[in-house]
Formats: structure tokens, sequence, C-alpha cells
């Protein structure tokens, strides 16, 4: 498991182009080279977007449930204009912070694989997200 985490946070290209490989499989996408790279590059803008928000995300707004409203604050917290994220990183956000939110109650490591795990599947769901219009194998 600390591997895995290591290499979450350690080389983040290479969890990039991992996480490009999965979904690109999973959506049977076709995606020549230049658009893989500059999908891979807003891949790596998402993940990092997902970070500073991770690191500042919780029951924001007092009103006893963690939702997208929450989201909004701490993209505010982290610098982050919510207006301006692409629709399909908003979507991708809310999947990755179920899923971070979810881990953060593993005792002992839950806290710090929390933002690592909701950043790579904000990664994961934005990618499947802008792979879906591209023609299939």
């Amino acid at each position: 498991m600390l591997s895995n985490l290591k290499g979450i946070t350690g080389n983040i290209n290479r969890t990039v182009d991992r996480v490009y490989a999965k979904a690109v499989k999973k959506t049977g996408a076709v995606v020549d080279g230049e658009t893989a790279s500059l999908l891979k590059v807003k891949t790596l803008e998402a993940v990092s977007t997902a970070s500073a928000i991770g690191r500042n995300i919780g029951d924001l707004n007092g009103d006893g449930k963690i939702d997208v409203e929450d989201l909004k604050v701490a993209a505010e917290r982290a610098g982050i204009v919510w207006e301006k994220v692409d629709p399909d990183l908003k979507t991708a956000l809310a999947a990755g912070g179920l899923v971070g939110i979810g881990v953060n109650v593993i005792p002992f490591v839950g806290q710090t694989i929390a933002v690592p795990t909701f950043a790579v599947t904000t990664a994961y769901v934005f990618l499947i997200a802008k792979l879906a219009g591209f023609k299939k194998k």
C-alpha cells in the first residue's frame, strides 16, 4: 500500500499516464498523439486543482453533509474560481470528493491517502468524460 501511495504522490506524470491508459481502455477511444498529450496536460491541471481543493474539503458550509457546495467553498479557499472550472472537471471533482472522503475514515492511513485518492479519482473521471466524445476502436 505504501508503494502505491509513493507512486501516486512521487511521480504524478507516471500516474497520469497510467490513469490515461485505463481511461482509454475503458472508453475504447482512439486518440492521436497530439490530442493524447493535450489531454494529459489537462489532466495534470485537473490533478493540481483537485489536490488544492482536497486539502480544504470538509463540511465547510455547516449543513451536516459534504457536497458540491462544500467543493465550491474549498475551491474558493484554494484560490480557484469555481465558475471558471471546466464542467467535466466539476463532475470529476464531485466523484473524487466522494471517494476521497470515504477513504479518509480508514484508521491510521485515511488522512494520508485521502487527497491523493481524491486527485487520482478526479483525474480518471475527468478523462472518461473527455474521451467519451472520441471515435471508438
